[in-house]
């Protein structure tokens, strides 16, 4: 009694009284599974095993010899048998399991299992639906997290209501999620203008900078690195992620694949064209690699970037967030949210699993943010010893906010770096694989630790209560606040909801979109770098259109609009 007592204080779990209050009953719960988050999970004196493959990194240690494995055996009190797969036999490895149709009860891995293959699995009854498992009785915190958020169930729901995978979930919406975009807001100072609302004045932005010297790109990046060309394609109304317009979008509530839009692309294809005609855009902007737009950025030469200045330049302080832009084509300031925070096709469950329901009561307890945290981070030092099994753990600096690894410091020919400990010692999986996430882990472990509430700090300072006389973004000194509080404070108050992250169509749609895909991207890129740089005169747009057509964009799109509507039903 004494070890499940303190096993609720140390992973902040105590739903059973929620779940009384809320009169639900555990029907088709089998009397030795515990779902209410205490433990162990498995009953003492139960013998019930779970057999899973996992992907684990390359440097990682022997399953058995993970400190989380040990908690999984002593604590949840299951019986686990794990074989381990890497990056470098993936594709092998899956591919012979489910050829062979052998499967162990649960399949891990980052993503490790694409949305068609999900669908063809799931017809030929290999993998289990999820959904009915999915409920206040079996899966408390995965299923109220989807009561407060419709929206992130619909990531791992294909169109017939089964749900044939889990993932990963941080808030789409997040300021260290959402797609980036900053300006120089010295430059602006010092050019006597405020931040761009609209198109017309972002332009007019970047040739006031351009003044600054011959040598300044005002739009920095370039179309494979850091491509900053997503603000300008937003400003035409486009919902979408991709700089490139390349993917399936979101435009006035319709389907679109923004190259293919014959209604505002060629018009953003125009205002490309002349931003680049001005030289207010490296005129190398399509064969610039990374190395040179990283030295380019280190040099202070430019006044865009989509992304987070701090890993380029140590004048970070001078760097706050863009705002969405409005044009003729857009009357509505608005930024699409994160496509990959929340995921698909990391834990499959096999169809012939003896235990389903303690697969998913298993599943379930990393859907809580202190749970996660544990299980990718390992114990903290204020666990008791009969938690440690062997390690010395972590504690967070009161002084530094940082967290720091004890066995790291007292190992330092065994672990290069934390990262190196963890895949080592701690973590069966790797991070952002399945459970909730937290947009501020540090917030967490202080907590785990055992902080005072009074005393728990994010680290991050209060815009609002700023009443400094510089402005809020010079006083920045930590480059990842600055990025963060830039994000949260400008674009991060204008995301809506997008296109969803993943598409379950059927293994021949998939095979036929992809193919129709091919052609399509191939053509889109090349003739869209001739309109910008006047490669090809903007005569041509119609006929590029038209070719686009040809090529089947509309089947193409129409396959995506099709689904969408489905799951609007």
């Amino acid at each position: 009694m004494k070890k499940q007592k303190i096993l609720r204080r140390v992973t902040g779990l105590t739903l059973a009284s929620v779940m009384a209050m809320s009169g639900f009953a555990y029907a088709d719960i089998p009397e030795w599974l515990n779902t209410d988050g205490s433990m162990p999970i498995v009953a003492e004196g139960e013998e019930q095993t779970l057999h899973m493959a996992i992907l684990m990194d390359t440097a990682s240690g022997n399953p058995e010899d993970m400190w989380f494995f040990k908690y999984i055996e002593e604590v949840m009190n299951i019986n686990l048998v794990v074989d381990k797969y890497t990056s470098e036999n993936q594709s092998e490895y899956l591919s012979l399991l489910f050829a062979d149709g052998d499967l162990p009860d649960i399949i891990l891995g980052k993503q490790v299992i694409t949305t068609a293959e999900l669908v063809s699995y799931g017809a030929e009854g290999m993998i289990l639906d999820m959904a009915p498992y999915i409920n206040e009785e079996n899966m408390p915190n995965l299923s109220a997290i989807y009561a407060e958020n419709p929206g992130y169930k619909s990531a791992v729901t294909d169109s017939e209501g089964h749900v044939w995978s889990l993932g990963y979930i941080n808030n789409p919406a997040d300021r260290g999620q959402i797609p980036r975009g900053f300006l120089n807001y010295d430059w602006l100072e010092e050019a006597g203008l405020e931040v761009p609302e609209t198109l017309d004045d972002f332009i007019n932005m970047l040739r006031a900078f351009k003044e600054r010297g011959e040598d300044i790109i005002p739009l920095g990046g370039s179309y494979s690195a850091n491509n900053p060309c997503l603000t300008i394609l937003n400003a035409f109304g486009y919902n979408t992620t991709d700089p490139k317009g390349l993917s399936i979008g979101l435009r006035n509530g319709e389907v679109v694949l923004p190259v293919a839009d014959r209604e505002a692309y060629g018009a953003y294809l125009t205002t490309m064209n002349q931003i680049y005609s001005e030289g207010l855009m490296d005129e190398d902007f399509f064969t610039t690699d990374a190395t040179t737009v990283n030295a380019i950025f280190a040099e202070d030469r430019v006044g865009v970037m989509a992304q987070a200045p701090f890993v380029f330049t140590t004048n970070f302080a001078s760097w706050w967030g863009a705002l969405p832009l409005t044009s003729e084509y857009n009357e509505t300031q608005f930024w699409p949210q994160s496509s990959s925070s929340i995921s698909a096709g990391c834990m499959v469950v096999s169809a012939d699993c003896e235990n389903p329901e303690l697969a998913m009561a298993f599943a379930d307890f990393f859907y809580n943010r202190e749970n996660y945290e544990m299980a990718t981070a390992g114990p903290n030092t204020s666990m008791p010893d009969e938690y440690m099994f062997g390690l010395e753990g972590y504690y967070v600096d009161k002084e530094t906010k940082n967290q720091v690894f004890q066995d790291v410091i007292n190992n330092p020919d065994l672990y290069a770096s934390k990262n190196d400990f963890v895949y080592k010692k701690v973590a069966l999986f790797g991070w952002q694989t399945i459970g909730l996430g937290s947009q501020n882990s540090l917030v967490v472990h202080q907590s785990l630790c055992g902080w005072p509430e009074e005393e728990i700090d994010s680290g991050y300072p209060d815009p609002a209560t700023y009443e400094g006389d510089v402005p809020f973004y010079k006083t920045m000194t930590d480059g990842e606040i600055s990025f963060r509080l830039g994000l949260q404070e400008t674009l991060a108050k204008y995301v809506v909801e997008g296109y969803p992250a993943s598409v379950y169509l059927d293994e021949e749609t998939a095979e036929e979109a992809l193919n129709l895909l091919t052609g399509l991207k191939e053509y889109a890129e090349q003739e869209s770098a001739k309109f910008i740089t006047g490669a090809r005169p903007l005569s041509e747009l119609d006929d590029y259109f038209d070719q686009m057509d040809a090529l089947g964009a509309q089947d193409y799109v129409k396959i995506y609009a099709d689904y969408y509507a489905s799951m609007q039903q």
